[in-house]
């Protein structure tokens, strides 16, 4: 690849530079608080540097004004990258909180490293889990190359869209969030919930028992164990999660 420095490709940098970083800021895992600030802005100068040619070719502005208001556009378009793909990829987090409120686990919270939140305890582990498969499962590379080709589909100057169509797009990103995380916690949430049918029976059949002795112990132990085996199906939810940010973000483009 030839680069020449020429001053369209350097406003063409600046404007890519400025949708990087915003999507870096927003995008996971890139916007983990515990990755390095250095190591962030190096990421999204390294991701302008190879994707300013896309721009160079476009009706670029040559005033210092036209050029901040173009970076101030980047930036917006690149925190709404980032937004929708969040929205998706933290869907296997929003699962794990379920998890949380049917198990009982949602009161005592601790400090998840990654968000330096307070976070429940299956949130805090399905997090760190959606971390390791971002990477092992190479999610993490669909996700770059997917940013990269954004150049291509939004130039330098925003597509026309209304603000109808914005709203809506949110809404729907949030109606999907919602109605996946409940899909990946479910197989979890029924078994828990049959856990407590069946505390309940026995304390109607037993009164003499007192449920609430083993009762909590025996919720967290089959909480365990249906996580463990329900792990196996995250990829797989990922992956799923990945493509369906990416069909929203350029399906109506």
């Amino acid at each position: 690849m030839t680069v020449s420095f020429s001053a369209d490709f350097m406003i063409a940098l600046a404007l890519a530079f400025a949708r990087s970083i915003a999507w870096v800021a927003v995008c996971p895992p890139f916007s983990n608080v515990s990755i390095p600030v250095k190591l962030k802005v190096g990421l999204a100068g390294a991701i302008a540097f190879l994707s300013a040619g896309s721009l160079q070719h476009e009706v670029l502005p040559q005033s210092d004004a036209g050029v901040a208001v173009g970076m101030v556009v980047q930036v917006v378009v690149g925190g709404a990258l980032g937004y929708i793909v969040s929205v998706f990829v933290n869907v296997i987090v929003g699962a794990g909180s379920l998890i949380d409120l049917f198990s009982g686990l949602n009161l005592p919270q601790a400090i998840d490293p990654l968000s330096q939140q307070q976070t429940p305890i299956f949130g805090q582990f399905y997090n760190l889990v959606l971390t390791a498969l971002l990477f092992t499962t190479g999610s993490v590379t669909v996700i770059v190359d997917g940013f990269m080709k954004s150049f291509q589909a939004i130039g330098a100057s925003l597509p026309p869209i209304s603000l109808g169509v914005m709203a809506q797009t949110v809404t729907s990103d949030v109606v999907t969030f919602f109605a996946a995380a409940v899909e990946i916690a479910a197989p979890v949430i029924v078994v828990l919930f049959g856990t407590q049918i069946l505390l309940a029976l026995l304390a109607k059949a037993v009164p003499q028992i007192n449920v609430f002795v083993f009762g909590m112990p025996l919720q967290i132990t089959v909480a365990l164990v249906a996580v463990s085996v329900a792990l196996a199906a995250l990829p797989t939810d990922l992956s799923n999660m990945v493509g369906k940010a990416f069909a929203q973000l350029f399906g109506g483009l």
